[in-house]
Protein backbone atom coordinates (compact mmCIF):
# COMPACT_ATOMS: atom_id res chain seq x y z
CA UNK A 1 0.00 0.00 0.00
CA UNK A 2 2.78 2.43 0.87
CA UNK A 3 4.72 1.62 -2.29
CA UNK A 4 1.53 2.11 -4.31
CA UNK A 5 1.32 5.70 -3.10
CA UNK A 6 4.89 6.44 -4.12
CA UNK A 7 6.96 5.55 -1.05
CA UNK A 8 10.22 3.65 -1.43
CA UNK A 9 11.78 0.94 0.74
CA UNK A 10 15.44 1.72 1.44
CA UNK A 11 16.18 -1.03 3.93
CA UNK A 12 15.09 -3.18 6.83
CA UNK A 13 14.67 -2.90 10.58
CA UNK A 14 15.66 -6.08 12.42
CA UNK A 15 14.17 -6.60 15.87
CA UNK A 16 13.61 -8.96 18.80
CA UNK A 17 17.18 -10.25 18.51
CA UNK A 18 18.45 -10.26 22.08
CA UNK A 19 18.23 -13.73 23.66
CA UNK A 20 17.38 -12.09 26.99
CA UNK A 21 14.53 -10.10 25.45
CA UNK A 22 13.19 -13.15 23.60
CA UNK A 23 13.24 -15.23 26.78
CA UNK A 24 11.72 -12.57 29.05
CA UNK A 25 9.03 -11.52 26.57
CA UNK A 26 8.08 -14.94 25.18
CA UNK A 27 4.74 -15.08 27.02
CA UNK A 28 3.92 -11.45 26.21
CA UNK A 29 4.85 -11.59 22.52
CA UNK A 30 4.02 -15.13 21.47
CA UNK A 31 7.15 -15.12 19.29
CA UNK A 32 10.06 -17.54 19.28
CA UNK A 33 12.20 -15.81 16.65
CA UNK A 34 13.24 -12.36 15.50
CA UNK A 35 11.16 -10.06 13.29
CA UNK A 36 11.81 -7.51 10.57
CA UNK A 37 10.17 -4.31 9.36
CA UNK A 38 10.88 -1.81 6.61
CA UNK A 39 12.80 1.46 6.36
CA UNK A 40 11.06 4.07 4.24
CA UNK A 41 12.93 6.81 2.42
CA UNK A 42 10.79 9.66 3.77
CA UNK A 43 11.37 8.58 7.39
CA UNK A 44 15.13 9.29 7.36
CA UNK A 45 16.34 12.34 9.32
CA UNK A 46 19.68 14.14 9.44
CA UNK A 47 21.82 14.34 12.57
CA UNK A 48 20.51 17.08 14.88
CA UNK A 49 16.96 16.97 13.50
CA UNK A 50 13.88 18.04 15.39
CA UNK A 51 11.35 15.19 15.46
CA UNK A 52 7.69 15.05 16.48
CA UNK A 53 7.45 14.32 20.19
CA UNK A 54 3.89 12.96 20.30
CA UNK A 55 4.04 9.36 21.54
CA UNK A 56 7.78 9.40 20.84
CA UNK A 57 9.98 6.56 22.01
CA UNK A 58 13.61 6.05 21.02
CA UNK A 59 16.24 3.35 20.92
CA UNK A 60 19.96 3.67 20.43
CA UNK A 61 20.96 1.30 17.68
CA UNK A 62 23.63 0.42 15.13
CA UNK A 63 22.86 0.87 11.42
CA UNK A 64 24.83 -0.31 8.43
CA UNK A 65 24.72 0.67 4.78
CA UNK A 66 25.71 -2.18 2.48
CA UNK A 67 28.75 -1.56 0.26
CA UNK A 68 29.80 -5.06 -0.85
CA UNK A 69 27.40 -7.89 -0.06
CA UNK A 70 28.23 -10.87 -2.23
CA UNK A 71 28.08 -14.39 -0.84
CA UNK A 72 26.28 -16.09 2.03
CA UNK A 73 28.83 -15.26 4.74
CA UNK A 74 27.59 -11.86 5.88
CA UNK A 75 30.59 -11.47 8.21
CA UNK A 76 32.64 -10.70 5.09
CA UNK A 77 30.23 -8.09 3.73
CA UNK A 78 31.66 -4.56 3.63
CA UNK A 79 29.50 -1.87 5.21
CA UNK A 80 29.48 1.69 6.48
CA UNK A 81 28.30 1.62 10.10
CA UNK A 82 27.06 4.30 12.48
CA UNK A 83 25.05 4.81 15.66
CA UNK A 84 21.50 5.93 14.97
CA UNK A 85 18.46 7.03 16.95
CA UNK A 86 15.54 4.84 16.06
CA UNK A 87 12.17 6.53 16.39
CA UNK A 88 9.10 4.64 17.59
CA UNK A 89 5.46 5.47 18.21
CA UNK A 90 4.41 4.41 21.69
CA UNK A 91 0.91 3.39 22.77
CA UNK A 92 -1.79 5.97 23.42
CA UNK A 93 -1.01 5.71 27.11
CA UNK A 94 2.51 7.12 27.55
CA UNK A 95 3.48 4.60 30.21
CA UNK A 96 3.25 1.68 27.78
CA UNK A 97 4.24 0.92 24.19
CA UNK A 98 1.15 -1.06 23.20
CA UNK A 99 -2.33 0.02 22.11
CA UNK A 100 -4.27 -3.23 22.34
CA UNK A 101 -6.24 -4.47 25.38
CA UNK A 102 -4.52 -6.06 28.41
CA UNK A 103 -5.70 -9.50 27.28
CA UNK A 104 -3.27 -9.18 24.37
CA UNK A 105 -0.39 -9.40 26.87
CA UNK A 106 -0.85 -13.16 26.77
CA UNK A 107 0.88 -14.05 23.55
CA UNK A 108 -0.54 -11.57 21.04
CA UNK A 109 1.78 -8.57 21.24
CA UNK A 110 4.00 -10.11 18.58
CA UNK A 111 1.18 -9.63 16.07
CA UNK A 112 0.98 -5.97 17.03
CA UNK A 113 4.75 -5.62 16.73
CA UNK A 114 4.75 -7.02 13.21
CA UNK A 115 1.58 -5.22 12.14
CA UNK A 116 3.01 -1.83 13.16
CA UNK A 117 6.28 -2.26 11.23
CA UNK A 118 8.06 -3.17 14.49
CA UNK A 119 6.64 0.07 16.02
CA UNK A 120 9.28 1.74 13.85
CA UNK A 121 8.57 5.24 12.51
CA UNK A 122 11.94 6.63 11.45
CA UNK A 123 15.69 6.94 11.86
CA UNK A 124 17.99 9.83 12.74
CA UNK A 125 21.29 9.21 10.98
CA UNK A 126 24.78 10.15 12.12
CA UNK A 127 26.80 12.56 9.98
CA UNK A 128 29.89 10.35 10.28
CA UNK A 129 30.38 6.63 9.71
CA UNK A 130 33.09 4.01 9.56
CA UNK A 131 33.74 1.39 6.92
CA UNK A 132 34.77 -2.22 7.39
CA UNK A 133 33.67 -5.82 7.18
CA UNK A 134 30.75 -6.74 9.41
CA UNK A 135 33.11 -9.02 11.36
CA UNK A 136 35.22 -5.96 12.19
CA UNK A 137 32.45 -3.97 13.92
CA UNK A 138 33.57 -3.77 17.58
CA UNK A 139 31.12 -5.83 19.62
CA UNK A 140 32.58 -4.82 22.99
CA UNK A 141 32.42 -1.07 22.28
CA UNK A 142 29.94 0.63 24.65
CA UNK A 143 26.91 2.31 23.13
CA UNK A 144 25.60 5.12 25.34
CA UNK A 145 22.17 6.72 25.25
CA UNK A 146 21.50 10.15 26.84
CA UNK A 147 18.09 11.82 27.12
CA UNK A 148 17.90 15.37 28.42
CA UNK A 149 21.60 15.21 29.24
CA UNK A 150 21.11 12.20 31.53
CA UNK A 151 22.79 8.86 30.85
CA UNK A 152 19.98 6.35 30.30
CA UNK A 153 21.83 3.18 29.36
CA UNK A 154 25.11 1.59 28.35
CA UNK A 155 25.05 -1.60 26.27
CA UNK A 156 27.33 -3.59 23.96
CA UNK A 157 26.55 -5.46 20.76
CA UNK A 158 27.75 -8.71 22.35
CA UNK A 159 24.26 -8.89 23.87
CA UNK A 160 22.78 -9.52 20.43
CA UNK A 161 22.76 -13.14 19.28
CA UNK A 162 20.79 -15.18 16.77
CA UNK A 163 21.47 -18.88 16.25
CA UNK A 164 24.70 -18.60 18.22
CA UNK A 165 26.15 -15.76 16.12
CA UNK A 166 26.75 -12.47 17.93
CA UNK A 167 26.28 -8.84 16.96
CA UNK A 168 25.35 -7.53 13.49
CA UNK A 169 26.67 -10.71 11.83
CA UNK A 170 24.00 -12.65 13.71
CA UNK A 171 21.12 -10.29 13.02
CA UNK A 172 21.96 -9.65 9.35
CA UNK A 173 22.60 -13.33 8.72
CA UNK A 174 19.17 -14.09 10.20
CA UNK A 175 17.57 -11.47 7.92
CA UNK A 176 19.19 -12.95 4.81
CA UNK A 177 18.00 -16.46 5.67
CA UNK A 178 14.51 -15.23 6.54
CA UNK A 179 14.01 -13.23 3.34
CA UNK A 180 15.12 -16.22 1.29
CA UNK A 181 12.79 -18.55 3.22
CA UNK A 182 9.82 -16.19 2.73
CA UNK A 183 10.52 -16.35 -1.03
CA UNK A 184 8.94 -12.96 -1.83
CA UNK A 185 12.01 -11.79 -3.72
CA UNK A 186 12.93 -9.31 -1.00
CA UNK A 187 16.38 -10.82 -0.55
CA UNK A 188 17.19 -8.95 -3.78
CA UNK A 189 16.89 -5.72 -1.74
CA UNK A 190 20.06 -6.70 0.12
CA UNK A 191 22.28 -4.83 -2.31
CA UNK A 192 24.75 -1.93 -2.22
CA UNK A 193 23.12 1.14 -0.71
CA UNK A 194 20.54 -0.75 1.35
CA UNK A 195 20.35 0.31 5.00
CA UNK A 196 19.91 -2.17 7.84
CA UNK A 197 19.10 -1.44 11.46
CA UNK A 198 20.89 -4.26 13.26
CA UNK A 199 18.72 -4.21 16.39
CA UNK A 200 19.69 -3.23 19.92
CA UNK A 201 20.07 -5.00 23.25
CA UNK A 202 18.88 -1.81 24.93
CA UNK A 203 15.48 -0.50 25.92
CA UNK A 204 12.79 1.69 24.37
CA UNK A 205 12.46 5.03 26.18
CA UNK A 206 9.82 7.78 26.01
CA UNK A 207 11.09 11.28 25.24
CA UNK A 208 9.22 14.36 26.55
CA UNK A 209 8.83 17.47 24.42
CA UNK A 210 11.92 19.67 24.30
CA UNK A 211 14.33 16.96 25.42
CA UNK A 212 17.50 16.20 23.49
CA UNK A 213 18.65 12.66 22.66
CA UNK A 214 22.20 11.49 22.03
CA UNK A 215 23.47 8.06 21.01
CA UNK A 216 27.25 7.57 20.98
CA UNK A 217 29.28 4.62 19.68
CA UNK A 218 32.92 4.22 18.61
CA UNK A 219 33.62 7.96 18.64
CA UNK A 220 30.49 8.85 16.65
CA UNK A 221 27.45 10.66 18.08
CA UNK A 222 23.92 11.08 16.72
CA UNK A 223 21.56 13.73 18.10
CA UNK A 224 17.96 14.84 17.82
CA UNK A 225 15.48 16.96 19.78
CA UNK A 226 11.84 16.14 20.51
CA UNK A 227 9.87 19.07 19.10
Amino acid sequence: MREARGERVVGFKIGFTSPTVRTNAATLMGLDESVHGYLWEREAYLNGAEVAHARLGIEGELAVSLIECAGDNVSNWVVDYQPIIELHMLGYRPEQMWDGPPADNHGRRGLELIGTNCVHTGVVHCDTQRRGRIAEIPLDEIMRVHIGGKLIEEVTLTELAVDGVYGPAGTIGWLLRTLRREANGEDALLRPGTQLLCSTPGGLYPVPSGQGVEVAFAGMTTRCTAD
